[in-house]
């Protein structure tokens, strides 16, 4: 090992399609922002608003789309009440990518 090299990353062989959690969000602000610092440690989500009035979705909606902006990540619509917010280095190793495929 050399004076400058790189010390093996414990979570690099983990795929980021396994770190995914998967919610079906209630409206309250408070577990949204929980996820959204998940989010921002590297943790992908799939959110399905489907249980929440349209007033509430939109605003969650719009919370989290704004979060992975700002982490310069993407929001992927998976259908008319689901989405993955990811950062975009988490589709650097290709699992989510093939996990959308797969959906």
């Amino acid at each position: 090992m050399g004076l400058f090299s790189r010390k093996k990353d414990s979570n690099s062989d983990v795929k980021k399609s396994d770190q995914i959690i998967m919610e079906q969000i209630s409206d309250d602000d408070e577990y949204a922002a929980d996820l959204v610092d998940k989010l921002r440690n590297g943790t992908p989500l799939v959110i399905n608003f489907e249980k929440l009035d349209l007033m509430s979705a939109n605003k969650l909606l719009a919370f989290f789309t704004g979060a992975a902006y700002a982490l310069d990540g993407r929001t992927v619509k998976i259908n008319e009440a689901t989405y993955l917010f990811a950062r975009n280095e988490d589709f650097e190793d290709g699992s989510l990518q093939e996990f959308l495929n797969q959906l």
